[in-house]
């Protein structure tokens, strides 16, 4: 890789949906390319906007508060704290890197740069920019190099890959889980370990940040219709997460997408079910499934995303066992996927399967991957970064005639957001309109006012609830109420 340094970062956020939720956090460190740290830590909180309610459970977990973040020095609007966490992604040769972040972080920061109209995607490839992602590195590392780590395990007896529970297992100080900047600390040193006892592991895990590394190594596979050892989350732990991937066609509604089948699972679906069928059993809940169904080995093997892919002759037959691989079922399944893959209509079917046919949302703010923006609007969005509450007035869609209507519905939700004390009275009418609808209807995904408020009494209502929980419900009772009265106004 060309990185010339990590960025190791970590957001706390109100919720779990990028789409809808806010960061409230951010935390990060920026090492040199042996993990040496570079500069001050960095710690930054954002201010909350009035268009949404938290989620219970998430403040619950970080302790964090609207009113904590609101009064915090280094609170900032959303905007000057998006501007920041894109300078610090997007410098030069950074690797950014975090703990889960390429499924959670990574997502909340592309959202929250296309709502604040920066780039959402630059920083992650341009300049010799990567992006990488301990857990998944870890995983790999715990399937096919455990050795030099130590691995706790869970109250079930299964190994955990829970930050805190590594941290503590190897003897790193891991004070605060859940603070945005005790996070960012723990994932360096999980980092160290991997880089101290599994050299070249860590190394390998690195080159596949580059995403032209990754599809030469899925097409080679590809060619050769064999399989490909792939970390995921959907293989248990007792199994390694080790899936055993047999690339068949790249995604043609998706560039940075293979289609593959796990040849754990007999293949013999292919042939036998139609497309509507697999994808019926591909998605069924798993509470659904009936005894005798197996849901196909189907998935897709992303380029993009800094996913784990590694020969199969790197997992030792005696981890094999350890791990309850049947290598014979896997040797054979392949034989006979080549076989059913000799029908050439076997890639048709495969690719109607993976058809997009879901619903798109009607928020403007969960529609990022609704499609790129013209190049005419890219050059008003990075004007409109340069803008200060001064220039309030000049903000508007005369001056800023963006042809694409995603960015024209944002910029009012942009300025409500960040300007809301300074908005004019047309627009703070409109804006307010905007929030009641989000907070007081739900509108966009969002718990309703009265519901939200049903829910904290009830939570507050628990006889041994802790007195930490207490004041976090308690604190979120009083915000509900008070943005109530504000958007009653």
């Amino acid at each position: 890789m060309n990185s010339s340094s990590f960025f190791f970062y970590d957001y706390e956020t109100f919720g779990t949906d990028p789409r809808k939720d806010k960061i409230v956090q951010f935390a990060g460190i920026r090492t040199d390319m042996d993990l040496n740290q570079i500069g001050e830590e960095i710690t930054l909180y954002c201010k909350p906007s009035k268009d949404f309610l938290p989620n219970p459970d998430a403040c619950l977990i970080t302790g964090i508060t609207p009113q904590i973040a609101d009064s915090q020095p280094d609170s900032l609007r959303e905007f000057e704290f998006m501007a920041i966490i894109k300078n610090q992604l997007g410098e030069r040769g950074t690797c950014h890197v975090g703990y889960n972040n390429i499924k959670f972080d990574d997502e909340f920061s592309r959202y929250g740069f296309y709502k604040n109209f920066i780039d959402p995607y630059s920083h992650e490839w341009a300049d010799n920019n990567s992006r990488a992602d301990v857990l998944d590195i870890i995983r790999m590392t715990y399937a096919l190099r455990p050795e030099g780590i130590n691995w706790p395990t869970d109250e079930d007896g299964k190994v955990s890959m829970k930050l805190e529970k590594l941290s503590v297992a190897n003897g790193v100080t891991h004070e605060n889980a859940h603070d945005a900047l005790a996070d960012v600390r723990a994932t360096i040193e999980v980092f160290r370990l991997i880089k101290n006892n599994q050299p070249k592991l860590f190394q390998y895990a690195l080159s596949l940040s580059n995403k032209h590394n990754v599809k030469k190594i899925l097409t080679d596979h590809l060619n050769k219709q064999e399989p490909i050892l792939a970390i995921s989350a959907y293989v248990p732990i007792v199994n390694g997460h080790l899936a055993f991937m047999v690339p068949i066609v790249f995604d043609d509604n998706n560039k940075n997408a293979v289609i593959a089948y796990d040849v754990r699972i007999d293949p013999s679906c292919l042939a036998i079910l139609s497309a509507e069928e697999l994808k019926e059993l591909l998605y069924k809940p798993k509470g659904e499934m009936e005894e005798n169904e197996i849901r196909p080995g189907l998935s897709q093997l992303y380029i993009n995303k800094a996913s784990m892919y590694v020969t199969p002759k790197t997992l030792t037959d005696q981890r094999a066992k350890e791990l309850s691989i049947d290598k014979e079922l896997i040797a054979e399944n392949t034989i006979k996927l080549k076989e059913i893959l000799k029908d050439k209509s076997i890639l048709t079917k495969l690719k109607e399967v993976y058809e997009p046919n879901f619903e798109r949302s009607t928020d403007v703010d969960a529609m990022l991957y609704d499609g790129f923006m013209p190049r005419q609007d890219e050059s008003l969005r990075n004007r409109l970064s340069t803008f200060k509450v001064e220039q309030l007035e000049l903000m508007n869609l005369n001056i800023f005639n963006f042809l694409d209507q995603r960015l024209r519905e944002l910029l009012l939700r942009y300025k409500g957001r960040n300007f809301y004390n300074e908005l004019n009275n047309d627009d703070l009418v409109e804006f307010k309109s905007f929030c009641r609808a989000k907070v007081f209807d739900g509108i966009g995904g969002g718990v309703k006012f009265d519901d939200y408020i049903k829910d904290l009494d009830n939570r507050l209502a628990i006889n041994d609830l802790k007195e930490d929980d207490k004041r976090v419900l308690s604190s979120l009772k009083i915000y509900a109420n008070s943005l109530a009265k504000e958007l009653r106004k």
